[in-house]
């Protein structure tokens, strides 16, 4: 019977169970596929960047399938109809594919195969695609079931086969790059730098890592500027499956036996935020519809949505330098480091109030390495709408100070202010006229802005009756991992995508 392997977040070779599985269930008749679906790409949270890397990651996939003789397809299509064709084109086959662990969207998707394929008698099976469990009975068995996963044998690439040649006139064979022309409305800016899609690039960047960079990781990782050059820069790879988190963490735990004692700190920071990675997709595969709602009811309606501030925010024009070079960096690059994230959402989300949504979807099609169960359980966590996790509003200006004093990351993003001196460059408008270079003024009063913000987010939480749906969510998804056990939820990473930097 034809195997056919359906690509979602799950763009390479190595360590691909489905792909293995296939393989190994009918050799020779094995084909790929990756159906770009308008309704998904068209929703709002992905961007044409994500597409560019996926393009990029697929003609990598073509080449080495091409050589492993398995034929790798594409289709601009809704999932039904392209399964029928399928049917219609080669008989009965077995659909293999990784669990997606995304926003309501993929997940009503996902259910309708699972009744497409089951109406018709044929069989369809998922398989994790990392440490996330589906169904977990309890937050008390994660920490077991992801170190089961973590632990599992690493499955090496499929071997020469002879594979299906044909394929139905209705889907266009995918061989170098993804035609963008075919795939109308979708949001967002491309990127003409930052990371590039593949396998390749994702194991070479990983192998660097482990070789060099990671003995300065964890004292980079909060400096803006610093952190570009000292992290891991693995998030986008793992984020579209580049890469395996199974090998990622195997292989980590190999080189941290051969790092001087002195220096083990930092790769045992980056396992650290390895299993916070799973820890945060775990709590949208149990509840999909915090992409959409906000996780503690009580502070539904706390803020107000106001076209000119947010559009001030998104294109960098708030007149305060580290937040406007943060996210200026995140449209040219799609990357930022893991503070300047929480910071950026704290500023729009508590010093100007403005309501959690739409900056959440900005900001996943900004983000080259979005996880949809990462980014939105972290915006919210930022925004101080989960009850559970510590309030925090950010003083950008003392972030500036503390960790891009010099100026180094303002003065490559925000280029108005790159000829002043760096006690000048925090806080430019005491010191020059911002109108004769071209940059504004705040748009608040900061002191006052947080004050108000932190007192209504405060007494929000102090109410009484709040207490109850705190409780049930901290029950729900909060951490019981080793020792994370019994300490406060706040002492959660306060990244918003897993940058593992």
């Amino acid at each position: 019977m034809l195997q056919v392997v359906w690509l979602k977040r799950d763009l390479r070779l190595h360590d691909h169970r489905p792909l293995v599985e296939a393989c190994l269930r009918s050799p020779g008749n094995v084909m790929v596929v990756y159906i770009a679906e308008p309704t998904i790409w068209q929703a709002g949270d992905l961007s044409v960047r994500h597409l560019q890397f996926v393009a990029q990651s697929l003609a990598e996939m073509a080449e080495g399938l091409h050589d492993s003789g398995i034929p790798l397809y594409t289709a601009i299509a809704e999932m039904e109809p392209t399964l029928a064709a399928i049917l219609e084109h080669c008989g009965t086959f077995r659909l293999l594919a990784h669990e997606e662990h995304g926003t309501p969207l993929t997940f009503a998707r996902d259910l309708r195969v699972h009744r497409w394929m089951r109406s018709r008698g044929l069989e369809f099976v998922e398989y994790p695609p990392f440490g996330v469990t589906r169904r977990l009975p309890s937050r008390e068995q994660f920490q077991m079931s992801w170190e089961q996963k973590m632990s599992e044998p690493l499955l090496s690439a499929p071997a020469l086969s002879q594979a299906l040649r044909e394929w139905p006139v209705e889907l266009r064979p995918l061989r170098r790059a993804l035609d963008f022309s075919e795939l109308h409305g979708v949001p967002g800016i491309p990127l003409s730098s930052g990371q590039k899609g593949g396998e390749r690039l994702a194991r070479a960047t990983f192998a660097d890592f482990l070789r060099d960079r990671c003995t300065r990781y964890q004292s980079h990782i909060s400096k803006p500027y610093d952190s570009m050059h000292s992290c891991a820069r693995i998030s986008t790879y793992l984020a579209w499956g580049n890469l395996s988190m199974r090998e990622v963490v195997q292989r980590s735990r190999q080189a941290l036996q051969s790092i001087a004692p002195s220096r083990r700190r930092h790769l045992e920071a980056f396992l650290s935020r390895l299993h916070w990675h799973c820890h945060f997709i775990q709590r949208i595969e149990d509840d999909a519809e915090i992409a959409v709602r906000t996780m503690n009811s009580a502070f539904e309606g706390l803020r107000g949505e106001n076209e000119e501030i947010f559009q001030r925010w998104l294109e960098g024009q708030t007149g305060f330098p580290l937040i406007d070079a943060a996210m200026r960096a995140l449209a040219q690059t799609g990357w930022l480091h893991f503070r300047g994230r929480a910071m950026v959402v704290s500023f729009i989300c508590n010093t100007l109030m403005q309501d959690w949504r739409r900056p959440a979807q900005a900001l996943a099609q900004l983000f080259l390495d979005y996880e949809p169960g990462i980014h939105f359980s972290q915006v919210q966590m930022q925004a101080g709408t989960t009850g559970f996790n510590t309030i925090r509003i950010y003083n950008p200006l003392k972030q500036s100070q503390e960790h891009d004093s010099e100026g180094r990351f303002i003065r490559l993003f925000v280029p108005e202010l790159r000829e002043l001196p760096s006690a000048q460059l925090h806080e430019p408008w005491k010191y020059v006229d911002l109108a004769m270079l071209g940059y504004p003024v705040p748009m608040v009063d900061l002191t006052e802005a947080n004050r108000i913000a932190r007192e209504r987010l405060w007494s929000v939480r102090g109410r009484a009756k709040v207490a109850p749906e705190t409780k049930r969510l901290l029950n729900k998804h909060g951490s019981r991992s080793g020792k994370q056990k019994n300490r406060r939820q706040s002492s959660a990473p306060e990244q918003i995508e897993f940058d593992f930097g």
